[in-house]
């Protein structure tokens, strides 16, 4: 099954196209703002390169948040628009769990859990807590927790936005040997240390090659959603994908506030 995965929640942004477990062809790029005038482009230049034409794609995947709120909207307008073009059916996938799956599988072994974050502005990161399963299998007792299951994780909580207070509060109460993954993690590594005291010597940063969720592993994890549901189906009507936003966008706090003053 051939799948195209978009991302553009955070500053980079990401194209790739899979079939099954194979990437055929990926792209990204620092986007600094423009992400409506790059991906379009980019997604033309991936499925070209994976010697495709859309018309043999079976399915489309969007990193549905958490990130950028103009960001998301834009990745998720732009897949929605191609899905209902092309009659396929629409993924939207979990950003964090993306990051969580793109940890390979020998740097996952060394810890119990996994916690990717990313910068929610405001001084605040989102993120979410995965465990490593025993022997790399996934759990797949609930089904809608096994996001990261080509990982062989399994995300214990969902997806959260706070300070770096309350990200070292739930690291603190896991007491767990724990892989910090993301650009935010790798900004505040020396804060996040100190904090920590003791128990940072059970605290891992991951490389940078892990700063950022990538389409590669929205599609991959579209096509594990789509092999073991009902997504596959057509759909009637537009189809359609909810942002993860997780908070009120600035704006319509600012005008909240106001409107209350």
């Amino acid at each position: 099954m051939i799948v195209l995965g978009i991302d553009t929640a955070t500053d980079v942004v990401s194209v790739a196209v899979v079939d099954g477990e194979v990437v055929l062809a990926a792209s990204e790029l620092r986007s600094e703002r423009r992400h409506a005038e790059d991906v379009t482009p980019m997604i033309d230049f991936v499925v070209k390169r994976a010697g495709l034409g859309l018309n043999e794609l079976a399915a489309i995947a969007v990193n549905m948040g958490p990130g950028l709120f103009t960001g998301m909207r834009v990745g998720i307008a732009s897949a929605q628009a191609l899905a209902y073009a092309l009659s396929l059916p629409l993924v939207g996938v979990d950003g964090l769990a993306a990051m969580a799956a793109g940890v390979p599988a020998a740097t996952a072994s060394h810890v119990d859990i996994v916690v990717p974050t990313i910068d929610a502005r405001r001084s605040e990161v989102a993120w979410a807590t995965h465990r490593v399963n025993s022997g790399g299998a996934p759990e797949r007792d609930d089904m809608t927790r096994v996001d990261s299951a080509r990982a062989g994780m399994t995300r214990v909580d969902a997806p959260r936005v706070g300070s770096i207070e309350d990200l070292l509060v739930a690291i603190r109460e896991r007491a767990q040997n724990c892989l910090l993954v993301g650009d935010f993690a790798h900004r505040h590594r020396d804060d996040i240390t100190a904090a920590l005291g003791a128990q940072s010597w059970t605290t891992a940063f991951g490389d940078d090659s892990l700063n950022w969720p990538h389409a590669k592993q929205v599609a991959l994890l579209a096509h594990a959603q789509l092999l073991r549901s009902d997504a596959h189906e057509s759909n009637s009507g537009v189809p359609t994908v909810a942002a993860m936003y997780l908070r009120e966008a600035d704006a319509e706090i600012n005008w909240s506030q106001r409107s209350h003053a």
